[in-house]
């Protein structure tokens, strides 16, 4: 018996079980997987550092901040390496650095005469109120080429999404609350760079930053799971969620051949929509339909490396995309050893190959050998590499970051409602607010205190013994079990 159980150990479940047991609750953390972090996991291969997941956290960040400065990882912290200065785009085959600055924007050769004066009619496009998809509000507001060159490898590169099936409200909510705000994008974008007072404001592109931590961004739920030792339990898969008598829970785990139930106050589901679909069907069929349309392509990663002096190209940036007009077999290639240090040996560079997504699923499913060696087919013809790899790996996420959809906002909406219908059931994870580990994290901040909240609700002697706990106070918790 716990008070709360949190299903899955990924970034969202740690942190949401971390904050609880801070506040004095008995938490039980589960996961099938043998390691936590979920697909935040990083791995050290000799010299080189692989990340399998997410690779670096965009700032400002205040509740991943304030989650690193409780768990004393402030000295593991890394910024982006310096010579990540550029981002490469693919065009006419050649990788091209994508001008950063508005002026340099507009006047650069990267876009076509036509496309930078489609461009420039956006001030005075209407506003359209409602959600639609990428590629309609890009296409609408800055033109086919810029939906081309600048939005569709967007889309590639933080959600492995095709435009076509991405909606606006929830995958870029920002751009859409500026045409609502504004009646611009590229208006209400300059605008947002200044404050009032003049001083560049803390969201605006120059004073966003990335940083990780030295063993990789795996550090951070290791972390969580050593402050949680003893209440993460991995290797257990949690089978089903159903209601008990008197209002509580029951949770079926099962370790290899043997199950066992496990009675909870509370239940944080942590996993993907699509897990959390199958662990809820006893509960909730409508919940689990709700959860169930919520698609997750697959995606393959590849790690390569390479002596430094076989890569033609500079790598100077953070890596370069691939819009789906120019027909490459990846979404793009990240810059690994110029992002961070120490993630390459000395006189040799890593590089991270993302393959399927939503826009190519089929060849997120071949297999790794073929997987290999189509990322390093790209790496030789767009950053002219010369010999092969000294290194490869390959991991495939049979199901990878959840693609919300035009009706995204009403689906959340519908699982809140149903959620509702549930006292003392909270589901998290990267479906809700974002794919981001900023996101996650602040989810799963939101997630805590509503789960505090009801406990505290639920029960004026469970509130004190779990205050009295958060105080190491004796007599307090002594008095509050004798509560009437």
């Amino acid at each position: 018996m716990a008070e709360v159980v949190v299903v899955g150990a990924g970034i969202s479940g740690l942190t949401a079980a971390h904050l609880l047991r801070a506040s004095g609750h008995d938490v039980a953390v589960f996961d099938q997987g043998e390691l936590p972090g979920g697909r935040m996991r990083s791995e050290r291969i000799g010299g080189y550092l692989m990340e399998h997941g997410a690779s670096s956290v965009v700032g400002p960040a205040p509740a991943a901040e304030e989650l690193i400065g409780a768990l004393d990882l402030d000295t593991e912290k890394i910024l982006r390496g310096t010579g990540a200065r550029n981002r490469y785009l693919v065009r006419a085959g050649s990788a091209r650095a994508l001008p950063l600055e508005p002026f340099g924007f507009f006047m650069s050769d990267f876009f076509t005469l036509a496309g930078r004066l489609r461009l420039l009619m956006e001030p005075f496009m209407p506003a359209r109120s409602g959600d639609e998809t990428l590629s309609a509000f890009a296409r609408r507001r800055l033109g086919q080429e810029m939906l081309d060159y600048v939005m569709d490898p967007l889309a590639a590169g933080l959600y492995a999404g095709n435009p076509q099936q991405l909606g606006m409200c929830a995958a870029f909510p920002q751009l859409k609350q500026l045409e609502r705000r504004f009646g611009s994008i590229l208006l209400g974008a300059l605008r947002s760079r200044w404050r009032r007072d003049g001083r560049p404001a803390a969201y605006a592109p120059g004073r966003r930053r990335l940083f990780s931590f030295r063993e990789g961004l795996g550090t951070l739920p290791n972390a969580l799971a050593g402050r949680l030792a003893g209440r993460v339990f991995l290797g257990h898969r949690v089978e089903s969620v159903q209601r008990a008598a008197g209002g509580r829970f029951r949770v079926r785990v099962r370790r290899g051949g043997d199950a066992r139930w496990i009675g909870a106050d509370s239940v944080v589901v942590a996993l993907p929509a699509y897990a959390a679909a199958t662990v809820l069907a006893a509960l909730d069929r409508s919940l689990v339909e709700a959860l169930a349309g919520i698609g997750h392509p697959p995606l393959a990663v590849v790690f390569l490396g390479y002596r430094a002096g076989a890569i033609a190209h500079p790598l100077d940036g953070l890596g370069v995309l691939m819009p789906a007009v120019e027909k490459r077999d990846v979404l793009g290639i990240l810059f690994s050893s110029t992002l961070y240090s120490g993630r390459a040996p000395p006189e040799h560079v890593a590089l991270t190959a993302l393959v399927g997504g939503a826009r190519q699923p089929q060849l997120a499913r071949i297999e790794p050998r073929e997987l290999a060696a189509l990322a390093d087919r790209e790496v030789r013809q767009l950053l002219g590499a010369r010999a092969a790899p000294t290194l490869v790996r390959v991991h495939r996420w049979n199901r990878s970051l959840p693609q919300p959809g035009v009706d995204h906002a009403a689906r959340l909406a519908s699982i809140a409602a149903i959620q509702s219908e549930h006292a003392g059931l909270f589901l998290t994870g990267n479906y809700f607010s974002g794919v981001s580990t900023a996101a996650c994290v602040e989810q799963a901040f939101a997630t805590a205190r509503r789960v505090s909240d009801f406990l505290g609700a639920s029960c004026p002697r469970r509130r004190l013994v779990a205050r009295a706990r958060a105080c190491g106070c004796a007599h307090a918790i002594l008095m509050a079990m004798y509560m009437p």
